[in-house]
């Protein structure tokens, strides 16, 4: 699918969403999403290094 040149960046607001995180990004259209930004609000759960891991490697 064509968006004649358009870049999808996604922005995620998180607050302790180490659970539901991992699923909410399986569900995102990895073909269609050219980037993503996490806003995390100091979680205390690690939602940002979940975030790293699933999006760096």
């Amino acid at each position: 699918m064509a968006f004649c040149d358009k870049k999808i960046i996604v922005v995620l607001p998180a607050y302790n969403a180490h659970a539901t995180l991992k699923n909410t990004l399986s569900e995102m259209p990895k073909d269609l999403v050219d980037h993503f930004i996490l806003v995390d609000d100091a979680s205390s759960d690690d939602t940002a290094g979940l975030a790293k891991k699933t999006w760096i490697g």
